[in-house]
């Protein structure tokens, strides 16, 4: 399937002038253009129907060849995938007409991962990076009639096992217990598809992303930055078109036309007089103002609204003014600055006033950063992109009030319409580039590749409204400083790798392109003190600084007073079980489903992690061995306690804004990519579990927020995220035994609370209590002001400990109707 941009854009836009119909043409060498494609390996026993987008797993799942990869233990038995050599050959025809254009390109926006490529059996390059979008020039190798285009594999296993016996670079291998390959740092390709600690080992070939070939005749426009500042009254809009031609120079103009309030429109023209690089490329640029009357502030989820505006770019012959090329985006205005300055001009001379703080200042608001950490959508890329899949995981993150994203640094660029969807949403991303748990080479060819991959990915997404920060990769900095994979007698060469990837490579190239953005070089790290002490600090996880990463699967989770201060916890979290119902869609052997069967084993991919969880139980829960039942409640047990150790840890980062200036709370993680034990809050498939529930409340803007203190007494916190202040409001604390619905006693204490921030408002005196076993404390919020805002709780003894609890005998409506 072709078709001619220009001439649909106009009719779309019910614009249809006499334009030349000539603009670029489009070839569609996707599964749903005209073109058959095929899948073979490299002995041809297997030959099947391919697809694109598409990768080796799904279309051999597809032709019956193998079960489903997520079922049982399908994703060793079917490892053999990855280590075969995979071609996918694509057939589709061409006319004269197409022929007769100056410039033929074929355009491949994702491969994963080493490839050769050939057209009509003459090579026209290689691919070595899936991130990255390979446009090769075709025109001497095309022909009219049927053509065909090969993509020839490389096993990804292989490919990384050759690299690293030339740049080593540790770790050798991931844990055995990951059921994973080794040597995924060797490769540009998803760190997690060659396993992780949440997740299974697919690595896949194929192409994950749309194949086109594009047919022009001067030059077209490849991607659009805008650069957005505020200047008193006035928005100052910089646009810079990305250009690619074949010609030595680009003559023409640009036209910018933007969307306004009042459906106006706001046009600009600027002419283009700039000479093209060797490989055909040049930048040109627009330049707006913009009274801020006539565009609205763009907000995170639960701030505000989030208005975007249509900005359509467009390249113009000087001559004719035939519209070459034309882009199309939505952009949103408004501020975003990461505030790094003297802790103590907030806190003043005290011990939380030592260092600087890390905090997101929104349109010039600081916030508080609710959220969570994004995983893969998907362990297979090229089914990532489901928009059904996206939505709905979006829009539980933004129902449970999250402002913030972080998009972690061992998966993949998301797809643009993940980012537009974040951009409706208000919910801010936190980008991580994808380099994650591991050292990585530092050799010409992968550092030449790694250029690449940052410029394309940060044009691509600088204008989204929702991206906030980029950070350079995930704990990579403390991996290092902690000797975690056996650096340390060579740690001052993998220092010099480490900056020189992250410092000297991806920093200048991101801070080039998008000036108005914080880099962070790692994360956790301790920000610009971490930049001033070379880039690995003495103690990365320094919570006068930065942002953290905190584990202690060891401590009582329930206990807020385990977890030490931080500017920004980035990530944190316990696990728990998926519900019964989504284990069994990987299994339907009732002998896997108790704690100890291989099958269980086998999902388990954190070490210690039952172990961890079963103890974690027993401090609050009681569970029999013995219990018939043990793992059906072990499962719903572990959801509880992951969903009160979430609880009591994100609630304790929230009421730290008051006395550390904690400002993000990003637990560990949103998402999951199979049927098994993991951080997640939300089951793979989209059930909820407890966690998620819990979210909704423990991150509710306005929250009356209890702490149990080490003395037994009950510190009482106000939270309030919103724009006004909380005044002359009252706490109510219900105690309740555990015996009655009906509180046996009630108090209540004078409230009010500034905006934007979190106050302590009451401490209650429980220590002396002796019946503490019989009783509980519910504190709920009463002020004209404030819509909504959930009871809170606290259990002053362990849950097991609890005394007067009677079986409620709860039967459903439609059973008593029956028996009636």
């Amino acid at each position: 399937m072709s078709y001619v941009f220009c001439v649909l854009f106009l009719l779309f836009n019910g614009l249809l002038n006499n334009y030349s119909v000539h603009c670029i043409e489009i070839v569609d060498l996707t599964s749903n253009g005209n073109v058959i494609w095929s899948l073979g390996n490299k002995n041809k026993s297997i030959s099947v129907a391919g697809s694109v987008p598409g990768g080796v797993y799904t279309d051999l799942e597809k032709a019956g060849i193998i079960d489903n990869v997520l079922f049982g233990f399908n994703d060793v038995l079917t490892r053999w995938i990855a280590y075969d050599y995979w071609t996918y050959t694509g057939r589709f025809l061409l006319s004269q007409d197409s022929l007769n254009y100056n410039v033929t390109k074929l355009v491949l926006e994702g491969v994963d991962t080493v490839a050769f490529l050939e057209l009509n059996g003459s090579p026209i390059g290689t691919t070595e990076n899936m991130f990255v979008r390979y446009v090769f020039d075709v025109k001497q190798y095309i022909k009219v009639g049927e053509n065909e285009l090969t993509i020839n594999f490389l096993s990804p296993v292989e490919a990384a096992k050759v690299r690293s016996d030339k740049y080593f670079t540790a770790p050798n291998c991931v844990p055995d217990v990951y059921n994973g390959e080794c040597h995924a740092n060797q490769l540009r390709k998803m760190q997690a598809s060659f396993s992780w600690d949440w997740g299974p080992a697919f690595p896949s070939v194929g192409i994950w992303k749309p194949l086109t070939i594009e047919l022009y005749n001067e030059a077209i426009i490849r991607s659009v930055t805008t650069h957005i500042d505020k200047n008193g009254s006035l928005w100052d809009l910089k646009i810079v078109a990305y250009l690619e031609t074949r010609s030595t120079r680009i003559k023409g103009y640009l036209t910018a036309n933007l969307s306004v309030n009042a459906k106006q429109y706001v046009t600009i023209r600027n002419d283009v007089n700039v000479l093209a690089r060797d490989d055909g490329t040049a930048e040109a640029g627009l330049n707006f103002t913009i009274s801020e009357n006539v565009v609205s502030l763009w907000w995170p989820n639960g701030f505000g609204d989030q208005p975007l505006y249509d900005l359509k770019v467009s390249l113009h012959n000087q001559d004719s003014d035939e519209e070459l090329s034309v882009k199309h985006i939505k952009i949103g205005f408004r501020t975003v600055e990461l505030v790094e300055e003297d802790a103590s001009n907030i806190l003043g001379n005290t011990t939380a006033g030592n260092g600087l703080t890390f905090y997101f200042k929104v349109n010039d608001y600081p916030l508080f950063m609710k959220g969570s950490n994004w995983i893969p959508a998907n362990i297979l890329p090229e089914l990532g992109s489901d928009k059904n899949t996206i939505d709905d995981l979006l829009l539980a993150a933004r129902d449970a009030h999250m402002a913030m994203l972080r998009v972690w640094g061992g998966g993949i660029y998301e797809s643009d319409y993940f980012y537009q969807k974040c951009d409706e949403l208000g919910i801010l991303i936190w980008q991580d580039f994808l380099f994650a748990c591991s050292m990585y080479p530092a050799d010409a060819e992968f550092l030449n590749t790694v250029k690449q991959e940052i410029e394309q990915n940060v044009i691509r997404l600088q204008h989204h409204a929702s991206i906030a920060v980029w950070a350079g990769n995930n704990e990579n900095e403390v991996a290092l400083r902690g000797d975690w994979y056996g650096t340390k007698q060579q740690f001052d060469r993998y220092k010099e790798d480490y900056i020189k990837l992250y410092v000297h490579t991806i920093k200048p190239i991101v801070e080039t392109l998008d000036p108005g953005r914080r880099y962070l070089v790692s994360s956790p790290s301790n920000g610009r003190k971490s930049e001033e002490d070379g880039y690995i600090a003495e103690n990365p996880y320094d919570s006068n600084y930065g942002d953290t990463h905190y584990y202690n699967y060891f401590a009582d989770n329930w206990d807020a007073n385990i977890y030490p201060g931080t500017r920004f916890a980035s990530e944190y979290g316990f696990q728990s079980f998926p519900s019964a119902k989504t284990l069994q869609t990987a299994s339907n052997d009732q002998n896997d489903f108790h704690l100890d069967s291989k099958f269980i084993r086998h999902r388990q991919h954190s070490p210690g992690g039952n172990t961890y969880i079963k103890e974690q139980i027993a401090r609050h829960l009681h569970l029999d061995d013995n219990d018939p039942k043990y793992f059906e409640k072990f499962i719903f047990y572990s959801q509880i306690s992951q969903a009160m150790s979430m609880k009591s840890e994100t609630e304790y980062y929230r009421q730290s804004q008051s006395d550390w200036y904690t400002m993000g709370a990003l637990y560990w993680q949103l998402n999951d990519v199979w049927q098994a034990p993991s951080w997640s809050g939300i089951e793979y498939g989209g059930k909820w579990k407890m966690l998620h529930y819990f979210a909704m409340n423990f991150f509710s803007p306005v929250l009356v927020s209890p702490r149990l203190t080490l003395a037994g007494d009950i510190n009482v916190y106000l939270i309030n995220d919103r724009l006004v202040p909380i005044e002359d409001a009252k706490i109510v604390m219900d105690v309740f035994n555990w015996t009655s619905l009906e509180p046996i006693e009630t108090n209540s204490y004078p409230a009010s609370v500034a905006a934007l921030t979190t106050k302590k408002q009451t401490t209650v005196e429980i220590w002396d209590r002796e019946n503490k076993e019989e009783i509980f404390m519910r504190f709920s919020l009463k002020s004209d002001g404030v819509n909504s805002s959930p009871r809170n709780y606290v259990f002053p003894v362990s849950l097991k400990m609890a005394k007067g609890l009677r079986k409620p005998h709860i039967r459903p409506k439609n059973q008593l109707t029956q028996e009636n």
